[in-house]
């Protein structure tokens, strides 16, 4: 994939919570967000499924965030699940 400058983006971001305690300003507005109750917020199954269609696209880097993503039960896991995504590499 590339970007409008033509660059090529082969990394994504996903927020595992919307607890996210350090407000950055690219991904969190000033005022804050409406917390979501557990079961709007996706589930580690879909969030794998999310990053193999975009891994499809090219992605092979992901970063995991939302502040402070271990917060959130079972975030080991899924780094796990993530990592083990063939075409994955970081």
């Amino acid at each position: 994939m590339k970007d409008a400058c033509g660059r090529t983006v082969d990394y994504l971001r996903v927020s595992i919570t919307d607890r996210c305690n350090l407000r950055c300003s690219y991904c969190m507005p000033a005022t804050g967000v409406v917390p979501l109750s557990h079961h709007q917020i996706l589930r580690y199954e879909e969030l794998v499924r999310l990053v193999a269609c975009a891994r499809d696209l090219g992605i092979t880097r992901v970063r995991v965030t939302g502040g402070e993503p271990l917060v959130r039960r079972g975030a080991v896991e899924l780094v796990a699940m993530v990592a083990a995504l063939p075409g994955i590499r970081e």
